[in-house]
């Protein structure tokens, strides 16, 4: 059994990780037909549904990432680096397994957007865009964040503690027109921010122009950042 397919079957042993944090985001979608999305929604009152379901991407993510700790836990990454394999590759397979549930939910997202919402396609695609880049920035830091401990309760605890920073610095719990500008500094320096850009830009044009893109290329960035410093460490 390849790595890839090993930490895929991994991902879904925990059934209520992936209904609170992928069939949740498609349920808001649904339940709220009416988002009032697109060219007029800055003008009025930004809705923040699109952050909410934001949000659960990253803890969506996060969950997914959960299983290199426990490999390391009972010994798992041991035997499979035993192999023909090397630390980036573990990873990286390991990284691909849990952007394929992230994606899938992205594009749903956005399917269920345009035959429930009335989006756009140029909106619904940018949606999908941002959410599978900031899924993946969101899979590449847990990587790393895993690399710096040792012990799993000590790194998950203190990752939820940064996740819950993360999320408000950067906008998707707390508008960023209300966070000071120090603050929004300090924000720049993780992906969430990004992200909750490219929705604001969005939500407001409702076409893909330059600033979402940078966006983009900056959890790009970001993720392979974080990949190439995990993947520099040793697990073990």
């Amino acid at each position: 059994m390849t790595v890839f397919k090993y930490a895929f079957l991994r991902g879904f042993k925990t059934p209520a990780s992936l209904i609170l944090n992928c069939v949740m985001p498609l349920a808001l979608i649904i339940i709220y037909p009416d988002m009032g999305f697109g060219a007029m929604a800055a003008a009025e009152a930004p809705n923040r549904l699109l952050f909410m379901v934001g949000l659960m991407v990253i803890f969506g993510g996060f969950a997914l990432a959960k299983g290199i700790q426990q490999d390391r836990m009972d010994g798992t990454i041991i035997r499979i680096l035993a192999g023909p394999i090397t630390m980036r590759s573990y990873l990286v397979q390991n990284f691909m397994s849990a952007m394929v549930p992230m994606t899938v939910l992205s594009l749903l997202i956005g399917i269920l957007g345009v035959a429930l919402n009335g989006w756009y396609i140029a909106f619904a695609a940018g949606v999908v865009i941002c959410y599978i880049l900031l899924a993946a920035s969101s899979i590449g830091l847990a990587f790393a964040w895993s690399c710096l401990f040792k012990d799993k309760e000590t790194s998950w605890a203190a990752l939820s503690v940064v996740i819950t920073a993360i999320a408000t610095l950067g906008g998707l719990m707390i508008p960023l027109s209300l966070l000071p500008f120090g603050l929004r500094l300090v924000g720049a320096l993780f992906p969430a921010q990004w992200a909750a850009r490219a929705l604001e830009n969005i939500m407001e044009y409702g076409v893909l122009n330059t600033e979402f893109w940078l966006a983009m290329l900056a959890m790009l960035m970001f993720t392979i950042a974080f990949m190439l410093f995990g993947g520099k460490r040793r697990l073990i």
